[in-house]
């Protein structure tokens, strides 16, 4: 089998695949629309962002394969490179969103993974803005006459909150890095979350290399025939492998958000500020 012949036949299982995929995605903005004008609550809001977010790359992905199917022959564009980037944050958001949404946390529990988050978030504003600053941007005078208070109050939040629940002093120092946004890491997430934690972490650091144009996504071109006018049987395969898993997660996620939204009673924690 030549390599046009195994092209054509790699396209017609991606195609099917496709089909699958924007199946699912249909699920998924169908179940967002639905948490439309409904009142939630402050963690179910912060789920259905990010779940948002999930759809928005999911949608990005059949933009791309629109664009591909809508070309002449011979002038087409599968744009692998970012199908297989968006797949990795297609991985990433559904992970952060059945994190959020995780149905065993009291309220203690959820307040806890609530300040680490603020914490990553205020830390990592303080790097990129000094950054910024030493690049020759005005200096963000508000952010940073607030930073250490802000700081301060986040930490003490999260001691006591860790003490609550528990935890040892070592681990609730961990907790204050400004570095951790899971509590148990990605893995411990991914585990929590019912995933076969070693597939995560493949899916998860292979599509990496595309995100960072690291080796394994350019160094082989001439072997997997890349082509930006005629895509190769490499190209279709990749994308299908990108498609399948990207089904797997949105499915789950799906089926969280479906029990986890629809009012605020659906959230066991309840009201949260």
């Amino acid at each position: 089998m030549n390599e046009r012949t195994e092209a054509r036949a790699a396209l017609k299982s991606m195609l099917a695949t496709l089909d699958r995929f924007d199946a699912v995605v249909e699920d998924a903005v169908t179940i967002s629309d639905s948490a439309i004008a409904v009142v939630h609550t402050g963690r179910q809001n912060r789920a259905l962002f990010v779940f948002a977010k999930l759809i928005a790359h999911c949608l990005s992905v059949m933009a791309i394969f629109e664009k591909y199917q809508g070309s002449p022959e011979g002038e087409t564009l599968l744009d692998h490179f970012s199908v297989a980037t968006l797949g990795r944050a297609i991985i990433d958001a559904s992970l952060m969103t059945k994190y959020i949404s995780e149905p065993s946390l009291t309220a203690n529990e959820w307040d806890l993974r609530r300040q680490i988050l603020y914490l990553h978030d205020l830390t990592t504003r303080k790097r990129f803005l000094t950054a910024i600053e030493l690049a020759g941007q005005p200096r963000d005078t508000s952010f940073f006459e607030n930073y250490a208070a802000a700081k301060e109050k986040l930490k003490s939040k999260i001691e006591d909150l860790s003490a609550k629940l528990g935890y040892e002093p070592e681990r609730a120092e961990k907790f204050n890095n400004g570095q951790l946004v899971f509590i148990d890491g990605s893995r411990g997430a991914a585990r929590e979350a019912g995933w076969n934690v070693d597939v995560f972490e493949f899916q998860q650091s292979y599509l990496s290399n595309w995100v960072h144009s690291y080796p394994v996504s350019f160094m082989r071109v001439d072997e997997q025939e890349i082509s930006f006018s005629n895509p190769s049987h490499y190209q279709f395969s990749l994308c299908e492998t990108v498609l399948e898993t990207s089904i797997g997660y949105l499915d789950d996620v799906n089926a969280r958000m479906r029990l986890f939204t629809g009012s605020a009673e659906a959230d066991p924690v309840g009201p949260f500020e």
